[in-house]
C-alpha cells in the first residue's frame, strides 16, 4: 500500500465520513534513512495508545484487535514506508478500513477517537499551489509546475534556438546594416555581437509566446543560463522571479528544478499566509471577523464565514454543537461524544465555500480567526 497525498477530493471524502468511533493518528515521518525505523515505532506507539483509549471506552480485546488489524499491517509494509514525506495521518473507520495520508509537513497531535475524522493537523497541505518554472538555456527549454510534492514537466511546444533563426538572410542583413560612418567595412560586414543579440531576442520572444498564461496570480520563476535569463526578463512583460542560486545548465532534471525553486516556493507560501493573517486582523478590527467558537461555528454552518485562518498546531478545543439550535458547548477537556470544534469549524466553513488557511501561529496565540461575510 502507498499513502495517499492530500488533495481537495481526499479531504472532502474524509470530511464527509462519520461513525461511532473514528480513529485519527498523526506522526512525523522521513523519506528515507535510519529514521524510518523510528517512524514505524512511532506508529506502533500511537496504535497502542488508541488501543488503550478503546479499552477505556469498554471495547473487548478481540474487537479492538479487529479494528486496528489493518493499521498494524502497515508496520510490516515495506512499500508503504518507502513513500513517506514530512508527516503521516492514518484514518481508521468503523469497519477497520485504513486511509493513510502522507503530508508535506511533519504533523504532531495526540491520536483521537471521535465521531468524525480529525483533519485540522493535515489541512495545511491545502494551502499549496503550483509554481510555474521555466528552465531556459539556448540548448534546452522546459516548463515545470513545482509544488510541495515535487516538480512535474508541463507539456509545451517550445521552439529551438536554431529553428527560430535558420531562415534569417545573413547576406541581406549585412547589406542593410552599414556602420555609422558609411564605410565599406560596414556595408560588407555585420557586428557578430549585434547579430547574436538579435537572434537571442527573437528566440526569447518565441519562448515567451509559447509559455502561455497561468491562473492564480503567481509569478513565473525562470532558471537557466544567467545571460539568457536576464535577456528574457527584458523581453517578457510577465512578473518574473529568479532565485539567487537559479543557474542551471543543459541538460537539467526535474529534481534539480525542484531544488532550485524550493526556496521561492517556501517564501511565496509564507507571504500568502502573512497576507491572510493581516487581512484577518484588519477585518477583526472592524467587526467583520470573530474569534469565539460560540460565534464562529454557527456562522460556518450557515455559510456566513468567508475565510478561516487557523493554527493547525494549536491544542484541541473540545465540545459539542447542536445543528438544530446552533448552540455551541465548549468543554475544558475531552468528554465522551465531543468533537474538536476548531476542526469542525474548518470543515464546515470549507464545505460552505470559505477559504481555509493553515498556519503554525497566529498573533495573540489565537487558535483561529474567522472572517465573516456579513
Amino acid at each position: 500500500m502507498r499513502p495517499q497525498r492530500l488533495t481537495e477530493s481526499v479531504f472532502d471524502s474524509l470530511a464527509a465520513a462519520s461513525g461511532e468511533d473514528l480513529i485519527s493518528v498523526f506522526l512525523p515521518t522521513h523519506k528515507k534513512g535510519r529514521d524510518v525505523a523510528q517512524d514505524k515505532i512511532r506508529l506502533k506507539n500511537q496504535l497502542s495508545a488508541i488501543d488503550d483509549t478503546l479499552a477505556g471506552l469498554g471495547w473487548k480485546p478481540r474487537r479492538r484487535s479487529q479494528r486496528l488489524s489493518a493499521a498494524h499491517d502497515l508496520l510490516d509494509d515495506l512499500e508503504f514506508w518507502e513513500h513517506q514525506n514530512g508527516g503521516l495521518a492514518v484514518y481508521i473507520d468503523d469497519a477497520g478500513e485504513v486511509v493513510p495520508v502522507a503530508t508535506t509537513r511533519p504533523v504532531h497531535s495526540e491520536p483521537v477517537v471521535m465521531a468524525v475524522f480529525m483533519l485540522r493537523p493535515i489541512a495545511g497541505d491545502l494551502n499549496g499551489f503550483d509554481l510555474p518554472v521555466l528552465a531556459l538555456t539556448k540548448g534546452q527549454v522546459s516548463l515545470f509546475k513545482v509544488n510541495e510534492t515535487g516538480a512535474e514537466e508541463i507539456s509545451a511546444e517550445f521552439p529551438s534556438y536554431d529553428d527560430v533563426n535558420w531562415f534569417v538572410d545573413r547576406e541581406k542583413e549585412r547589406q542593410q546594416h552599414p556602420d555609422m560612418a558609411g564605410t565599406d567595412r560596414g556595408r560588407h560586414g555585420h557586428d557578430p555581437s549585434d547579430r547574436d543579440d538579435e537572434d537571442l531576442a527573437r528566440f526569447l520572444r518565441e519562448v515567451d509566446s509559447a509559455v502561455g498564461v497561468f491562473n492564480g496570480g503567481v509569478p513565473l520563476v525562470v532558471l537557466g543560463d544567467w545571460n539568457v535569463v536576464a535577456r528574457f526578463a527584458n523581453v517578457s512583460e510577465r512578473e518574473i522571479l529568479t532565485p539567487s542560486q537559479g543557474g542551471v545548465r543543459t541538460p537539467f532534471s526535474p529534481d534539480e528544478i525542484e531544488r532550485k525553486a524550493e526556496p521561492l516556493l517556501a517564501d511565496l507560501a509564507r507571504e500568502r499566509i502573512a497576507q491572510a493573517e493581516l487581512a484577518a486582523r484588519d477585518r477583526l478590527g472592524v467587526g467583520m471577523a470573530v474569534v469565539d467558537l460560540e460565534d464562529a461555528v454557527p456562522a460556518a454552518v450557515t455559510g456566513r464565514v468567508e475565510q478561516v485562518l487557523f493554527d493547525h498546531t494549536a491544542a484541541p478545543m473540545w465540545g459539542r454543537f447542536d445543528e438544530t439550535t446552533l448552540q455551541v458547548e465548549v468543554h475544558s477537556s475531552h468528554h465522551p461524544g465531543d468533537v474538536e470544534l476548531v476542526d469542525r469549524l474548518v470543515v464546515w466553513a470549507r464545505g460552505n465555500g470559505a477559504e481555509v488557511v493553515a498556519t503554525d501561529s497566529i498573533s495573540g496565540g489565537r487558535p483561529f480567526i474567522a472572517s465573516v461575510r456579513y
